[in-house]
């Protein structure tokens, strides 16, 4: 538990339900030392480490599904690949992801997650997708109804991710070492073959792309080229957004693509694969979408860029569009 995304939104359910007054109880196979859950929320962990790692999701779901019938709860949700829950959250699909690395699943790891998506995906009643590209692969992959299917952002956190943080940018900029009279990009990952940075090395390493700077969060790696920099990780995100001029993605598969949403909520504009599913919150006035294969494009678009400032309504949109009670009233009813 809390490792990323999913289980940051973990919590924010979790504290969503006690504000309401539920009773709330976590089912989980593994609990971070770290975590420290309020005293009103039940645990049950169900340790499977004496498994094998490849089928201890596989033994969890076959839990998790028994104990849920043994026991009544009104709500049930799962963020993961389980079955017996009333509700899943669907961050992606492991067809998709191996179809768009141009892989095959042979191996017994991809047969097993395969066929857990297949069985999470038959055996719920409904599924949240956090993307319309997510859904269309459940349909078209797995064969699922469309009416089973809801297509919902994840939430973004605006009380961290906002436009106010660029109030402190000339600060940001210093920390980082960042220089406002130049044309800045940066590209956030810690899986970077997968979302695409093979491709901006080859395009900033290239003498026409010298007077523009490339900042790489997630990575300590040491690069030949000097408008080439690593800055390994970054805690503070959104103070890396607010000091640049451009967020640069262009993953190879991407189910949505947190990053996306924190950097323009930030009021940094973005440059985008078309195989990255937050392309489905941005227009012309916030971002751009490129496809993914298209070098020139991509040459085109990062040699021709100009600094903007981000149209404030646009960025309240999105605020609105992906607010954690917007995304609550749709899970809940």
């Amino acid at each position: 538990m809390h490792k990323g995304g999913l289980e940051t939104r973990l919590f924010n359910y979790m504290n969503y339900f006690l504000a309401r007054g539920d009773e709330v109880t976590i089912l989980s196979s593994k609990v971070s030392p770290t975590i420290q859950l309020p005293p009103q929320v039940k645990l049950v962990k169900h340790d499977l480490s004496k498994y094998p790692r490849i089928i201890r999701h596989l033994l969890f779901s076959q839990w998790l599904e028994k104990y849920l019938s043994a026991h009544l709860f009104d709500y049930s949700l799962s963020l993961e690949r389980t079955w017996g829950q009333q509700r899943i959250i669907a961050p992606n699909t492991h067809i998709g992801y191996v179809l768009a690395q141009k892989k095959w699943w042979r191996t017994p790891s991809d047969l097993i997650q395969i066929y857990l998506d297949k069985k999470a995906f038959r055996l719920t009643p409904h599924i949240y997708a956090c993307s319309n590209m997510v859904k269309n692969e459940i349909v078209e992959r797995y064969k699922v109804p469309t009416n089973k299917i809801t297509v919902l952002f994840p939430p973004l956190n605006t009380s961290q991710f906002n436009v106010a943080v660029r109030q402190n940018r000339s600060e940001f900029q210093h920390h980082y070492g960042i220089d406002d009279a130049k044309i800045n990009f940066v590209f956030v990952s810690t899986s970077h073959k997968r979302k695409g940075l093979d491709l901006l090395l080859q395009l900033f390493s290239t003498p026409a792309f010298r007077h523009l700077q490339l900042y790489i969060a997630g990575s300590t790696i040491k690069y030949n080229s000097p408008n080439i920099h690593s800055l390994g990780f970054v805690m503070n995100t959104a103070a890396l957004y607010a000091a640049v001029d451009c967020v640069l993605h262009p993953s190879v598969y991407e189910p949505f693509g947190q990053v996306i949403a924190e950097s323009i909520a930030c009021g940094t504009y973005a440059i985008v694969s078309d195989h990255v599913g937050a392309k489905e919150i941005i227009n012309e006035k916030v971002g751009q979408v490129l496809p993914v294969s298209d070098i020139q494009a991509w040459y085109d678009a990062i040699i021709h860029f100009k600094k903007v400032n981000l149209d404030p309504a646009e960025i309240n949109r999105l605020a609105d569009l992906l607010s954690l009670e917007q995304h609550m009233q749709v899970l809940t009813k």
